[in-house]
């Protein structure tokens, strides 16, 4: 009877086990069939590509050309249209922005290399290309990383700095990517379940904001729209496998280095944020002694869709003071 139950048992598991694998198949088949589209396909019109040592990057500007660059640096999975409301409250305040794609997310270029030291790098060479002067550097979630890392290695570019409910890592032990994501199409499989599925997005953006509501149809076309590239689910995978790891060559991983920061910073944060709870703004505060620390109440990890306004009104306040 025994054996009989556990006969049984085992046809169950490893019906189970069929069932995940096929699925799993499926989604990545499906990922494939979906990303047939070029670069430029659904980019907007209005933005346009600088050409750096690794490949081009899209960026879009906005404001008038004399006024103070301020550069927008994006989370994982945006691009800088989720940035919109931000770049036309900016603009119109006379600032000029740009707003840019790290790759390989939005409409860039996904030459691969993306530690910080690289997208560092990308984004100098872009304000090379455009000739312009010392910038304050806006770095939101994961760009908070590549943001910080071009200040500290590039300090002339910067006059200042805002950190926006940054995921820097500072908190966490140093570490290599773990072993068992190393086979890459173990990665494509994840991806192809999260990041490029669209039936994940909606409820990936969800789990990231404080105001679920604010899970908006025109946000989740935001992220879904650049998903549509070729290769989307391979280039993402070979980004997340450093992404898991601590980035250990990056002078913003390491904490003694932000008490060598010479420009200003100002950091806003979410003070229902979950993803980089408010014990990391704080810890980066003392990190930062000088820096100026302000709460935005009621919202998350994307105070700059779940609230533009309210967001937009502390930016434009701290970009004055800096």
């Amino acid at each position: 009877m025994v054996s009989k139950i556990l006969r049984i048992g085992l046809k169950t598991c490893l019906a189970l086990l069929v069932l995940v694998v096929v699925a799993l198949i499926g989604f990545r088949t499906a990922a494939a069939l979906r990303e047939t589209a070029a670069r430029g396909e659904f980019a907007p019109k209005a933005g346009q590509w600088v050409k750096t040592r690794s490949g081009e990057v899209f960026i879009q500007e906005k404001g008038p050309a004399t006024g103070t660059p301020v550069v927008l640096f994006h989370g994982t999975a945006a691009w800088s249209e989720l940035w919109r409301r931000t770049i036309d409250a900016l603009a119109g305040a006379g600032y000029r922005v740009i707003a840019l794609d790290l790759p390989p997310f939005g409409f860039s270029d996904r030459p691969g290399g993306y530690t910080r030291q690289d997208q560092a790098q990308r984004v100098n060479d872009v304000l090379d290309s455009l000739n312009a002067p010392p910038a304050i550097i806006v770095g939101h979630s994961f760009g908070a990383g590549a943001a910080t890392e071009l200040v500290m290695r590039f300090p002339a570019r910067a006059r200042g700095l805002v950190l926006v409910d940054a995921a820097l890592g500072l908190t966490n032990e140093r570490s290599d990517p773990p072993a068992v994501l190393k086979p890459k199409w173990l990665r494509e499989m994840l991806v192809s379940l999260t990041v490029t599925n669209p039936l994940a997005t909606k409820m990936l953006l969800q789990s990231l904001i404080a105001k679920k509501e604010r899970a908006l149809p025109e946000y989740v076309e935001i992220l879904q729209r650049p998903l549509t590239r070729e290769n989307s689910t391979q280039d993402i995978a070979d980004w997340m496998y450093y992404f898991v790891g601590s980035d250990r060559g990056a002078e913003s991983a390491d904490r003694t280095a932000y008490a060598r920061l010479k420009q200003p910073v100002a950091i806003l944060w979410g003070d229902m944020d979950t993803v980089t709870p408010l014990a990391q703004a704080r810890d980066l505060n003392v990190l930062l002694p000088k820096a100026h620390l302000t709460l935005l109440p009621g919202l998350g990890h994307i105070p700059q869709i779940e609230a533009p306004d309210q967001f937009n009104d502390a930016l434009l306040k701290a970009l004055a003071n800096l």
